[in-house]
């Protein structure tokens, strides 16, 4: 079962548990009367905040900041030496080796989700247990002859890079060029979380309005995944083709954020309608895991049996696969604000809308964290030391609140 139908299933529930009354024993909810006409206040002191057990339920429209930019293969804009590679077996083609694609297409694309929140509070002092979840939000692009820049290591009984090859006019070997026919690149993220909070209410200010402060501790996980699939036909004896065609891989990254948190909430009544700003900060630590998978140059099919090579032709590629697993730890900063207003349907059922913006550092995002090398014994890798991006989530919460 997804996340989205327990997240449904758990609202309706509650919801189900609440106006039953099974949710207390004695009197509680029984004697609620939360479909009783509103009683709302002219005065400047506003309406006698509720007490006792509240819920509520929102579904989310928020946007997931894209990552910084970055590229399938290496930056060539950043190279202080660059390659010069040949595409044919003819003097007069070759050029410099370039990476052309990128994730600049990305926007911020918005994504439904939902929001459940659950709690008590009697006289100056009350609990809130709540629950979020942002869907699966992708994005994806394809491109046609692309260009990627590898870095290349020697190896083998030769001691040759994995793209040098050999031209009919003798010499020393050259490199071959890596050009893809075709480039997919897709990104997905999500993002869902889980707090508790012990809650502290004032007394009501000069002018009416009330505080609530929240000390508790939160949950929150943030995923992203990173493909790419770039296709193409593979050298042969007389043009360079598709160097490292076909190269398929697969990065994940999940942030794991957990720690403590301390919130404060304003809120202010006036006849029917009420509102609040909510801030909230959590100095998290970050259990980050990222996963990398594929293969590099799979049409290849050459093997190690061939050597030595035909003209054109890799001198010392080979099929290889790519894995490499990291696990980090950091700590993340994240901060909440909420901006907030109801109407008061019935003396305890209220609509509300509001904005909310989520702010979350120091994450991984896999994009960024792709080692375009082929290594001696390897090909690509993970770039542990680029696990420190961030990430702005924000958007729309409409829902209905129960008694609070």
């Amino acid at each position: 079962m997804s996340l989205q139908r327990k997240g449904t299933w758990l609202a309706t529930w509650v919801l189900v548990g609440w106006l039953t009354g099974s949710l207390t024993p004695a009197q509680g909810l029984r004697d609620a009367q939360i479909f009783a006409p509103a009683e709302p206040a002219h005065y400047g002191g506003g309406v006698r905040a509720n007490e006792g057990f509240f819920f509520s339920y929102e579904g989310l429209y928020w946007t997931i900041s894209a990552p910084e930019r970055a590229y399938f293969g290496v930056d060539t804009n950043t190279l202080a030496v660059q390659r010069q590679v040949w595409w044919a077996d003819d003097p007069n083609q070759t050029s410099t080796q370039g990476t052309t694609m990128d994730t600049s297409f990305m926007t911020n694309q918005f994504t439904p989700g939902q929001r459940i929140e659950l709690g008590h509070i009697n006289g100056h002092q009350g609990w809130l247990f709540s629950y979020f979840q942002l869907h699966w939000s992708g994005q994806g692009q394809i491109d046609r002859g692309v260009e990627s820049y590898f870095h290349d290591e020697n190896w083998g009984v030769n001691n040759l890079p994995h793209l040098s090859i050999q031209t009919s006019f003798g010499g020393d070997p050259v490199f071959g060029g890596v050009a893809f026919d075709n480039a997919t690149m897709d990104i997905a993220s999500r993002a869902w979380g889980t707090e508790f909070n012990y809650l502290v209410r004032t007394h009501p200010g000069e002018r009416g309005g009330m505080w609530e402060w929240f000390f508790g501790v939160r949950y929150l996980e943030f995923d992203e995944q990173y493909d790419v699939r770039a296709n193409g036909d593979p050298p042969n004896n007389r043009n360079v083709n598709s160097m490292l065609a076909d190269t398929i891989f697969t990065n994940y990254a999940a942030n794991r954020l957990f720690g403590p948190q301390l919130g404060l909430r304003w809120f202010k009544t006036n006849d029917r309608w009420e509102l609040s700003l909510l801030g909230k900060f959590m100095a998290a630590w970050n259990a980050q895991s990222v996963q990398l998978n594929g293969v590099v140059a799979s049409d290849l099919n050459l093997g190690a049996a061939t050597f030595p090579r035909s003209v054109m032709m890799p001198l010392a590629l080979t099929t290889m696969d790519v894995n490499d697993v990291a696990h980090m730890s950091v700590f993340s900063p994240v901060v909440e604000l909420r901006i907030e207003a109801k109407y008061m349907l019935t003396n305890k059922v209220s609509f509300k809308a509001g904005w909310n913006g989520m702010y979350i550092g120091e994450l991984a995002r896999p994009s960024r964290m792709v080692d375009y090398t082929l290594h001696q014994t390897h090909a690509m890798g993970i770039l542990r030391g680029m696990n420190r991006d961030l990430c702005f989530l924000q958007g729309l919460g409409i829902g209905i609140e129960i008694n609070r």
